[in-house]
């Protein structure tokens, strides 16, 4: 098995969404100063970098990540490739061989820049009603190259993660993974969340493997 690691780096330098808090690392103790040892204060947001949305992101009692079910995280997935410049339709995914996966990865645009620090608003993500048809279609976990499922436009973000999130309690989005060396096909997904107790979200670090 070959593995490709599609997690974000995180550093200073990496995107974040507008108005959320920078990724800072303190140095509490460091050897080049004299120190013993070593040892770093981190300060980020839940939803830096890669990461997963639980129900619990829009759903006040919704499932925590750390309750999501391991069997959700791991296993078969497929990935698929869509090249337009416009919001993934309805038609698109309902014309999707999964394979039987509840496990879908969509490659678009965005992979041209997730990787850099600049912000871009005009990012590609899902509509309400392509939402509406994985959610029928039994797509347990939707991961995409984008910042967001959800487009930038605040009302019709939140209502595309209402709509996946919200239609079950073990729904998970992974948004801000990088496949821009990605082919499409079948994949092993390994996608682990920090264990944040309680928490709508958590960076991850998220592996595909290849035969």
């Amino acid at each position: 098995m070959k593995w490709i690691d599609v997690s974000l780096p995180m550093t200073a330098e990496t995107v974040h969404w507008p108005g959320h808090p920078r990724y800072t690392v303190t140095d509490m103790m460091s050897i080049s100063a004299g120190d013993a040892m070593n040892v770093s204060s981190i300060a980020m947001c839940s939803h830096f970098g890669t990461h997963i949305d639980a129900p619990r992101h829009y759903l006040a009692s919704g499932t925590a990540v750390d309750e999501v079910p391991l069997e959700v995280l791991i296993g078969p997935c497929r990935v698929v490739d869509w090249r337009e410049k416009q919001h993934i339709p309805a038609d698109f995914v309902l014309g999707l061989d999964l394979g039987g996966s509840a496990r879908l990865l969509i490659r678009t645009r965005n992979s041209q820049f997730i990787g850099q620090p600049e912000f871009h608003e005009n990012y590609i993500a899902l509509t309400p009603d392509a939402a509406r048809v994985l959610v029928a279609r039994k797509v347990r976990l939707l991961g995409v190259d984008g910042y967001s499922i959800g487009p930038f436009e605040p009302s019709v973000g939140m209502e595309v993660h209402r709509i996946f999130l919200g239609a079950g309690p073990q729904q998970v989005a992974l948004e801000e993974i990088d496949l821009s060396g990605v082919e499409p096909g079948d994949y092993q997904l390994i996608a682990l969340p920090i264990r944040l107790t309680g928490l709508e979200g958590a960076p991850t670090r998220v592996l595909l493997g290849k035969t």
